[in-house]
């Protein structure tokens, strides 16, 4: 679990606060030693897993008169892996991207749905899914819906759809990047313990433990700058406004913004449930069906 803490700690992320400092706040326990027992972890975690998959399926279910319903819940990862006894579901940007390319070129398919209810998550695979929906909106309608919440990774994200739909008590926002670092100098010499690395390569084992130099908190900060900076011109791209609009106080600087507040700043489209939004595009596919089958009947006619 140390290898699992130490990259966890290793890369940016685009999350929450409550987000990563639950993940952290596990990872930390677990590379202690420090194990629940069934009764422990039922209490902690209830039927969320459960709730979860049902979620998923009734996503699915969804699905259909020409609506294709994309579930992006939990924590955003590249690759997600199915965990057992995990109170928050994790999603997998690759999976993800799978789904909308599929969408994307099935004829079945008029409009693409992102059902979105994510803090965030990795930086990695972030910007891949968010090019695909971008490139996705170009050939046909994809509108993300916040339902209830698209913060982070997950409005990078929900920011290159066609539209953004926030449900009446949603939020999206928390637009930032960051990398944590632990020095663990001081607790290891109280533990009487003195770790030396033998690495090859002049800055190999830079930042693995002692107070930074100079040097490497400024190359870790060009790490996270250059994130925030491709996560801003996404957004700016996406909503279509200028990059200082999405760095200044409009976009919320890394805070929250509840619905109402949300469509006033141009971060969102409009107010709406994942229903309204599915039942207008389904009219529409129908409308447009319609039409097509009137025009053909005039062709005949002819």
């Amino acid at each position: 679990m140390l290898r699992l803490l130490s990259a966890f700690y290793s890369q940016p992320w685009a999350v929450t606060d409550e987000a990563w400092t639950a993940m952290e706040g596990v990872l930390v326990r677990w590379s202690a030693g420090v194990r629940l027992d069934a009764l422990q972890i039922a209490e902690a975690v209830g039927d969320a897993p459960e709730a979860a998959v049902q979620r998923r399926a009734q996503a699915q279910a969804a699905s259909g008169g020409g609506v294709q319903v994309v579930p992006i819940y939990g924590v955003m990862t590249h690759r997600a892996y199915a965990a057992n006894n995990a109170s928050r579901p994790l999603t997998s940007t690759e999976a993800v991207a799978a789904q909308i390319r599929q969408a994307m070129a099935s004829d079945e398919v008029g409009t693409i749905v992102l059902d979105i209810d994510s803090p965030g998550g990795s930086v990695s695979g972030t910007a891949e899914l968010a090019d695909v929906v971008a490139a996705a909106r170009a050939v046909k309608p994809v509108i993300a819906v916040a339902n209830a919440e698209a913060a982070s990774a997950a409005y990078w994200v929900a920011s290159q759809a066609s539209e953004v739909v926030v449900t009446p008590s949603g939020m999206v926002g928390s637009i930032g990047v960051r990398m944590p670092y632990t020095d663990d100098s001081e607790a290891q010499a109280r533990e009487g313990i003195k770790r030396e690395y033998i690495s090859y390569g002049k800055y190999k084992s830079e930042g693995m433990s002692g107070p930074l130099s100079d040097e490497t908190r400024g190359y870790l900060q060009s790490m996270v700058d250059a994130y925030g900076n491709a996560f801003t011109r996404a957004v700016a791209k996406g909503r279509g406004v200028p990059v200082d609009v999405v760095r200044g106080p409009q976009f919320g600087e890394g805070r929250m913004k509840l619905a109402s507040d949300a469509v006033a700043s141009g971060m969102a489209d409009r107010i709406g449930t994942l229903e309204e939004v599915i039942a207008k595009a389904r009219r529409v596919r129908r409308g447009m069906s319609s039409a097509a089958a009137q025009r053909q009947i005039t062709i005949l006619e002819t």
